[in-house]
This record gives C-alpha cells, sequence and structure tokens, in this order.
C-alpha cells in the first residue's frame, strides 16, 4: 500500500483543530435560504477570481460574479471558458455523493477532468492519463514544470494505491492530511494529459465535501491555494528534496485552516448581523419589506421609483409596502411630491448605535 513520508507536527495539529472548529462553527450556524444563497455566491465568486489569478488568466471579481451567476457563455474566450467550466464543475460538486456517482478514485479525477476541459482541449486529450513520455499541456497550468520523470510509474495504478491509502478506513492520518498528500501526488506526477493543476484543485474540493471538511462546498480551495502560491510550490520543492511531505503538508493545512476560519467568520456575521436582527420583523412584514430595510441600511434612502424597481413589483405595491413600514415607524419619509424618499427610522437606526463595539484583532495561525 502507498506509505508517504511525514511527520505530525504540532503546527499540523494546530491547523486541523483550527479547520475543524470552523467548520463546527459553519455546520452549526443556520442561515435561512436567502443569505444562505448570497453567502454562497459571495464565496463562490471569490473562488473563481483567484482561480484565475492562479491559473494566470485574472479577470477580477466583478466578472467572476458574472460568471458564477451564469451570465457568461461558456462559448466565449479560452481564459473565460475555462472559469466557466470551473463553475459548471462546482454544481456537480454540490450534488456528489460517493454512495450515488464515482467513489473516491481514479475514476473521479478523471470524469472532473472531462468537465472541466470540455470545448477547451483537444477532444483527445481530456480525461486521458499520460504516458510519463509525454509532456503535459500546459494551458492554465502553472505546476506543470514541478513534474518529475516517472518512466516506470503507471499513472493509473499509481492514482489507484493513492486512492486505496485514502478509502482505508483504519490506521490512516487524518483526512485533511490525505488530501494535502494528494495534491502533492498530483503536482509530482500530473497524471492527466491536460489541466492536472485545476483537476488537482477540485479533487481534493470534492473530496473534502465527501468527508465532511467542505460543508454545503462553501471553502473556496482554489483561494486557499491562490494565497499560498509561492509558498507551497516552495515547500513542494524542499519536500521533494528531503523526500519528506511534512512541510507540504503544513502550508496547505496553514492556508485552509485560515480560510476555513474567515468563512466561519463570515457565516457568523451574516447571522448575527442580518438573521438575529431581522426575526422578530419576519412575523410582521413581507419578504420585500425585510429585504428594503436591509438595502437602506447601505443605500440610506430609497423611493417609490427605486423600491418598485429592486422589487419587481408595481408602483401602487411598493406604495403600499412603504406605507405598511411608515405605519409601523420603521421608516421616515422625507421630502415631497416627487422628491419623496425614505430613510431608516430612529426605531432601527437605535438598535445599531446600541450594540457594543467589539475592536478589531488580528488573528495569527502561527
Amino acid at each position: 500500500m502507498y506509505s508517504p513520508t511525514f511527520t505530525i507536527t504540532q503546527y499540523i495539529l494546530s491547523y486541523i483543530v483550527k479547520c475543524e472548529l470552523a467548520l463546527e462553527r459553519i455546520r452549526t450556524t443556520p442561515l435561512p435560504d436567502t443569505y444562505f444563497t448570497e453567502v454562497y455566491e459571495k464565496l463562490r465568486a471569490e473562488d473563481i477570481d483567484k482561480l484565475g489569478e492562479l491559473i494566470g488568466s485574472s479577470i477580477g471579481y466583478s466578472k467572476a460574479l458574472q460568471i458564477q451567476r451564469g451570465k457568461v457563455l461558456p462559448t466565449g474566450k479560452a481564459k473565460d471558458r475555462i472559469l466557466t467550466n470551473y463553475r459548471s464543475v462546482q454544481d456537480f460538486i454540490n450534488v456528489y455523493t460517493a454512495s450515488s456517482f464515482y467513489r473516491p478514485s481514479s475514476e473521479l479525477m478523471i470524469h472532473l477532468n472531462k468537465l472541466l476541459g470540455k470545448s477547451l482541449v483537444e477532444e483527445w486529450e481530456i480525461g486521458k492519463l499520460r504516458t510519463f513520455s509525454e509532456k503535459p499541456n500546459d494551458i492554465h497550468d502553472n505546476w506543470y514544470k514541478l513534474r518529475d520523470f516517472f518512466p516506470n510509474l503507471k499513472p493509473k495504478r499509481h492514482l489507484d494505491e493513492l486512492f486505496l491509502w485514502i478509502n482505508t478506513p483504519k490506521n490512516v492520518p487524518h483526512k485533511l492530511i490525505q488530501l494535502a498528500v494528494l495534491l502533492y501526488e498530483i503536482m509530482d506526477k500530473a497524471p492527466f494529459n491536460a489541466l492536472n493543476q485545476i483537476t488537482a484543485i477540485t479533487t481534493i474540493s470534492i473530496l473534502a465535501k465527501e468527508y465532511g471538511y467542505n460543508h454545503r462546498n462553501l471553502i473556496p480551495f482554489a483561494k486557499a491555494i491562490n494565497q499560498i502560491s509561492e509558498e507551497i510550490i516552495s515547500a513542494f520543492k524542499i519536500c521533494k528534496s528531503k523526500k519528506d511531505l511534512t512541510i507540504f503538508i503544513e502550508t496547505l493545512l496553514y492556508s485552509l485552516a485560515l480560510t476555513s476560519t474567515e468563512v466561519s467568520t463570515l457565516i457568523k456575521n451574516t447571522y448575527d448581523n442580518r438573521v438575529k436582527k431581522y426575526s422578530k420583523l419576519n412575523e410582521s412584514l413581507n419578504p420585500r419589506q425585510v429585504k428594503i430595510l436591509e438595502t437602506m441600511e447601505k443605500e440610506r434612502r430609497i423611493t417609490r421609483h427605486d423600491y418598485s424597481k429592486l422589487m419587481g413589483v408595481s408602483f401602487m405595491t411598493a406604495f403600499r409596502d412603504l406605507q405598511e413600514l411608515l405605519d409601523m415607524k420603521y421608516i421616515q419619509q422625507k421630502g415631497v411630491g416627487r422628491g419623496t424618499y425614505y430613510i431608516l427610522s430612529e426605531k432601527i437606526k437605535a438598535d445599531e448605535t446600541n450594540k457594543p463595539k467589539v475592536g478589531k484583532t488580528l488573528r495569527t495561525f502561527d
């Protein structure tokens, strides 16, 4: 059986604990569907944006958000197409379970590689494991030069042995350690004809979800790897020379701990500042009215025309909704005639003013 060399250091244990704690907060913080969708969209758009940076096809957050919303066609430029394919793979990850699709295996990786390479590389290159005399296609891959030469190694057999080690239920290290080892092996072997780097990232993402370390596919793995893009290459080279994966595992788990904590903080803040704050309002207001109160915290003022446009309702419906908010003293009316606009009332502002102020602290992962 495959048996990598590494040492479980205090750093590795610390990062695993931080991941576990962050994921527990994510799992146990209840977000209604509306708020969850907003958080998910933000995290996935950030992930697409950072993947673009990682593979040398930077597009910016605004374009990434359009891709996440499905507003960029997959038939466009090649650098857009790989990102639209990546976004489509996330839909597969969302519904994936080992019991209903491929179990964690080389077959699963081949399937992911096919989805990522659709309409992007030649048909004969998609979902194919290369022989080690063949040079992999370097399109959208900044890791392909790191690969080593293994003339006697059979890529499928090697991956099968690796997944046998991962799937063994007893006497194996923590799953996050195994995912780090898997990433190292894909960087080292580059087993596919094309798109090894993105296939590696999507593979550890989907396996993390299967093993409970990517709850509802919220953890942006491409973002996590991009923020250590230089460090992970340095760690790879050191481990390669020492034939010991400890530093590589530490580097990846550091970033995963940091990213998981950021996600848990985002979800907790969303719950505290929006769900808890407006939970009582939901009993007396319709969803449009709750939504506009949230919007007014940012925009400060709105008109009836704004309300009608934002909520997609008629002018009369906007008038009735706003009049109800006025009657319940959630908003105030200012101006006259066409200059009429609405602002939050002192009743809402007081809730914000009376909140305890919390100083910002810098969190480190030593």
